[in-house]
């Protein structure tokens, strides 16, 4: 399988599967599918005659940002499936970009010597030095002429609210996107929430919520886990990330009891294992236990610190990948249900 390819879960992604459910998707489709030909147009031919037709009004890219579930990676997969392979694609989740160990430049310069287009799916800007490396990344790239789209679930404008990084993130938006991105939004509801679910989840008194898991897991004859909330985060403390991944997925059926978070730090660690086992070429089915939906796991009050606003950003995503992935089911009245 080509790692820099989009995953199978989106094998069937095209322009024409895409459903806009606002008039606002319906543009973000129209405007997705006038990039991918205008990128086309960019780099088709000769190479000494490419000059000649070179797009100004293509920018350096395109930037498609909105909130979790509203196709966003779709229209990106899409863009990847109208160029591949005429023209050479790079399809990569941003993690897989922070976690090189090149510098920028030479990341870049790694990248461009064999793909003409970038596609970067879910930009996270809520670490410094996150930032700094992928704007090193994104101009060296627009140097060596390499065209990229990306997507992200924030919004330029609700970054610079932020405390953390005000200054350096109004530089990146003003320099790499607003300057030279077509920024399209992208809004509209979470459209994982009516998708098949694969696995369960059984919410309530944990008592009767593991008794019903444990009947599954024992009728379950595939390969299975069973961990609790707590052995799950130490997991997330003793093993490298990729492996950890890499331990879970040999797994048919992950079973995961007593969800929840205590704290900043757990909601990253479970949505960091909720998120790479989402995008694995072949995930674990899962399921798990909790006392209230996974919506309402982690809030953050008006004085939360820009680090605890961007987690909790970023844990919007992985809870709706968590409906998307299992079909909740209410047993008995759950704690502080309404």
């Amino acid at each position: 399988m080509n790692p820099l390819a989009p995953p199978p879960r989106f094998d069937e992604a095209t322009f024409a599967s895409y459903r806009p459910q606002n008039p606002a998707q319906a543009t973000a489709l129209t405007g997705a599918q006038a990039f991918a030909e205008r990128v086309r147009a960019r780099y088709d031919g000769p190479a000494f005659l490419r000059w000649l037709k070179r797009d100004a009004s293509l920018r350096s890219g395109l930037y498609l940002v909105g909130p979790v579930g509203t196709g966003k990676t779709h229209l990106l997969v899409s863009i990847y499936r109208t160029l591949h392979p005429d023209v050479p694609c790079a399809f990569l989740h941003s993690s897989a970009l922070f976690r090189a160990t090149e510098t920028p430049e030479t990341y870049a310069k790694r990248l461009a010597a064999s793909y003409r287009v970038l596609l970067i799916d879910e930009i996270e800007l809520d670490d410094p030095a996150n930032e700094i490396r992928l704007i090193n990344v994104l101009k060296t790239l627009g140097r060596l002429g390499v065209t990229v789209a990306a997507t992200s679930n924030a919004e330029p404008e609700k970054f610079m609210s932020a405390e953390f990084g005000r200054d350096r993130l109004e530089r990146f938006i003003s320099e790499e996107f607003r300057r030279t991105y077509h920024v399209v939004f992208v809004p509209g509801e979470d459209f994982r929430r009516g998708l098949a679910k694969p696995g369960k989840a059984w919410v309530g008194p944990l008592d009767a919520a593991e008794a019903a898991m444990r009947l599954a897991f024992e009728r379950d004859g595939d390969t299975k886990l069973w961990l609790h909330r707590t052995d799950l985060l130490q997991r997330t403390i003793e093993t490298e990330r990729q492996a950890l991944t890499a331990d879970l997925a040999a797994h048919d059926a992950l079973y995961l009891a007593d969800l929840r978070t205590d704290s900043t730090d757990d909601a990253l660690r479970l949505l960091r294992v909720v998120d790479d086992l989402y995008t694995h070429p072949s995930p674990p089915v899962f399921h798990f236990t909790a006392e209230v939906p996974p919506e309402r796991w982690l809030s953050v009050g008006a004085n939360a610190s820009g680090i605890e606003r961007g987690v909790a950003e970023k844990f919007a995503r992985t809870v709706s990948r968590l409906h998307a992935m299992c079909d909740v089911q209410r047993v008995g009245a759950a704690r502080g249900s309404e």
